[in-house]
């Protein structure tokens, strides 16, 4: 997940920092419980287009966390899309998973947990 920052600031401040890195692993843990169930993912950034599905993580987290908030979109290989996560970033980090669809709720349990135990 790529940092954004402020091109202004002369000085990272540590708790943004913090905060981007508990995004961070909070989003990876969710990708990586969807793709462990078998599904393609794909990123909207913002209000830019879909990026083609994939099942590559490392591609999938290279795309989140460029704008103000992403969202995942889920496909199943035999149902197409399924579902989507939707990620707010710059609040307090543990929240970055702002809504989703009921349905992933049982993939998405490593990531909540997580973010409880915060």
């Amino acid at each position: 997940m790529t940092i954004v920052t402020t091109a202004h600031m002369h000085k990272i401040d540590p708790s943004v920092t913090r905060r981007q890195k508990i995004e961070s692993r909070i989003a990876s843990r969710a990708v990586s419980a969807l793709l462990a169930a078998g599904y393609w993912l794909a990123v909207c950034q913002g209000d830019e287009d879909e990026q083609p599905a994939s099942r590559y993580k490392r591609d999938i987290m290279k795309l989140l966390g460029e704008c103000d908030e992403d969202r995942i979109i889920v496909y199943s290989p035999a149902k197409g899309p399924v579902g989507w996560v939707h990620l707010v970033y710059g609040n307090a980090g543990w929240d970055v998973i702002s809504d989703y669809t009921t349905n992933l709720e049982p993939q998405l349990i490593p990531a909540s947990q997580y973010a409880e135990n915060l």
